[in-house]
């Protein structure tokens, strides 16, 4: 495999540690704990009284006054954390299912300004956690296909066809989504995730191998 020159490390790992200071990281640290322990779990398939102190943890942060923390958490882990690819698989899947049920208007107007107004990759994974608590929690897949269709027209083009590739990939059968994905028309939405070249990619990325958004979905 040829090395990507123009990904630069100390930068990326500079940018990590600058966003790490706008997040909450107690709670961010809490959340680490717990994903580190279901990790292990999930690898050893272990037995421990270590899980009710896990589900403890993240029922604490689940009750910070701020839920919109934990969008921040969320966002950061998905565009600036250092851990291994397994381990933020691991801390985006807890916090999508211990912490997102949790989330009322506030949380889901504070994702939807994000989405709005942010074409770069805070939106986009704004977007795909939007879209995952939709398809997670039936009661809130309404507001969620509502929200896309009624604001289709002021998506930028890649939120556009993140939406077709997820209601294809994970929707397909359900109506109104169905309604959604013939008005986006985009027939063929894979084709806007295949790998640009290196020199397209404007992010710097650590030297490791993040799956497809889609494919991320445990």
């Amino acid at each position: 495999m040829t090395e990507n020159t123009d990904f630069d490390f100390e930068e990326y790992k500079r940018q990590s540690e600058a966003q790490r200071q706008t997040i909450n990281n107690e709670a961010y640290d809490q959340i680490l704990k717990s994903a580190k322990f279901f990790l292990q779990k999930r690898k050893n398939n272990i037995v421990s009284e270590e899980i009710v102190i896990a589900l403890d943890r993240m029922e604490e942060v689940s009750k910070i006054p701020n839920l919109n923390d934990v969008t921040d958490i969320y966002l950061f882990e998905s565009e600036f954390g250092m851990n291994p690819r397994d381990l933020c698989e691991e801390f985006l899947y807890i916090i999508l299912i211990m912490i997102g049920q949790h989330y009322k208007d506030e949380q889901m107007q504070y994702l939807e300004e994000i989405i709005l107004n942010n074409s770069k990759f805070r939106g986009s994974n704004a977007l795909q956690f939007y879209l995952k608590i939709g398809v997670s929690y039936k009661e809130k897949k309404e507001r969620i296909l509502n929200f896309i269709e009624s604001n289709i027209d002021k998506l930028p083009e890649g939120h556009k066809n993140m939406t077709a590739m997820f209601i294809k990939t994970h929707l397909q059968g359900d109506k109104h989504a169905k309604i959604i994905f013939d008005k986006l028309n985009i027939s063929n939405p894979e084709v806007h995730f295949r790998n640009p070249p290196s020199h397209t990619q404007s992010k710097p990325k650590p030297a490791k191998v993040y799956p497809k958004w889609w494919e991320f979905w445990k």
